[in-house]
């Protein structure tokens, strides 16, 4: 990695960014801690398969299906030796079944630069 001006720039850092159904974020963040990589989280929504937020309202309970998931979102850079493993772990930690069904998506992308500020 090097340094110019407060710019770090390296060609081998990965960002992995997992789309994930909400009951499985602790999980997935526990994985990653135990590996001690680092991560940032967030809440996501998505219109695409899954199950889909409902809301009640009413005094007779109608129930209002709204068209999105409620998703999680957890990211984290690590250098391209650690990509295998982490998304191993994330997949892992996201299944949603012992069958192995889908509980999201990863999506892997090269860092060009980071810049601290």
């Amino acid at each position: 990695m090097s340094e110019t001006n407060g710019k770090k720039t390296n060609s081998q850092l990965i960002r992995i960014e997992a789309f994930i159904r909400e009951e499985k974020q602790d999980e997935v963040l526990a994985a990653l801690n135990k590996l001690g990589i680092p991560a940032t989280f967030y809440e996501s929504k998505g219109i695409g398969k899954g199950e889909k937020y409902q809301i009640r309202y009413g005094r007779h309970g109608d129930i209002l299906t709204m068209p999105y998931s409620n998703r999680r979102t957890v990211e984290t850079i690590v250098t391209e030796d650690k990509v295998e493993e982490v998304v191993s772990v994330v997949k892992d930690s996201a299944k949603i079944d012992k069958s192995g069904g889908a509980g999201g998506i990863i999506v892997i992308s090269k860092v060009d630069e980071i810049i601290s500020i």
